[in-house]
């Protein structure tokens, strides 16, 4: 084998070159990332068609867009439900007949999380590696309630819980991938920045590549609760508008108080606003001002 060989079998990203035009495009080689995501072994994808493996394949719409298209897997061996995946190609220059590099990535997850979000109110989400580390984190932009300056990705899931729920964490995860389903489960963090410790509802789902094994996990947060003792306003207010699902600027122009002052409420930087402001805020969120400011 030679090194070119062998570092295009090795490398983690599913690659394949295509030959040929039009009607003639088949698979000339792919490496084992290739191999794994769809269900293939090489052999099986050599000199087959795309439109063979991929539904709606159209090789003209590929040629002309910046943007990679997202097609179907129509070919899976045991996946839930079928793949969604982002395809790039890109034309292999001074080659004796047309090649094409195509570059796969698996967004199944992604479109699930944007799916979820339209039925959920999806407050954080990200994505999971097979061995629980972060490797995508989606922070709101409606109303984050982490510190921007937290470091959320490569880091271990189990990291920001204590040992009693990592353990219940895992239990459940592991139970989801073995009966390839999404699941849900309540869960308290370690004190975070400020002493901070929050309850968290946490659905998630396992994604599998066309071979069956496991490829990552999608995981959406759809509610929080502070359950620090006692608790600091400032991360009430910052939870409260979470679960509500509005901003700064949306609760500034619902109730009439400045940007200014609802960010330094946020920010801890007034400790108890006036009366009226209380009032307004709390009606906004649906509580009383007590159960912000005591």
């Amino acid at each position: 084998m030679s090194l070119f060989a062998a570092v295009f079998h090795t490398l983690k990203t599913p690659l394949a070159v295509i030959t040929g035009r039009g009607a003639s495009m088949q698979f000339d080689r792919v490496n084992k990332a290739f191999s794994d995501l769809v269900g293939c072994s090489e052999d099986e994808l050599k000199g087959l068609p795309p439109s063979r493996l991929f539904s709606s394949w159209n090789e003209e719409a590929l040629m002309v867009t910046e943007r990679s298209e997202i097609f179907m897997l129509r070919q899976t061996s045991r996946p839930r439900e079928p793949q969604h995946l982002l395809l790039t190609i890109d034309e292999v220059a001074d080659t004796t007949e047309a090649a094409y590099l195509l570059t796969a990535e698996d967004i199944s997850a992604r479109t699930w999380i944007d799916a979820m979000s339209k039925t959920e109110r999806v407050l954080q989400s990200g994505i999971l590696n097979e061995n629980l580390v972060i490797e995508r984190y989606f922070r709101s932009t409606t109303s984050p309630i982490l510190d921007p300056n937290l470091r959320i990705e490569e880091e271990s899931l189990q990291k920001f819980f204590d040992d009693a729920d990592q353990e219940r964490l895992v239990s459940a995860i592991k139970h989801a991938t073995l009966h390839q389903r999404m699941d849900q489960i309540v869960v308290q963090t370690k004190p975070l920045a400020n002493n901070v410790q929050l309850e968290l509802h946490i659905t998630f789902c396992p994604f599998f590549n066309g071979d069956g094994s496991l490829l990552h996990y999608g995981f959406i947060i759809t509610n929080i609760h502070s359950v620090s003792e006692p608790a600091d306003p400032s991360v009430t207010l910052k939870v409260l508008m979470a679960r509500c699902y509005i901003s700064a600027q949306q609760l500034s122009l619902a109730t009439g108080i400045s940007l200014q002052t609802i960010s330094k409420l946020r920010n801890g930087k007034i400790g108890k606003p006036q009366r009226q402001t209380a009032l307004l805020i709390a009606s906004q969120l649906n509580v009383l001002p007590q159960d912000i400011w005591p």
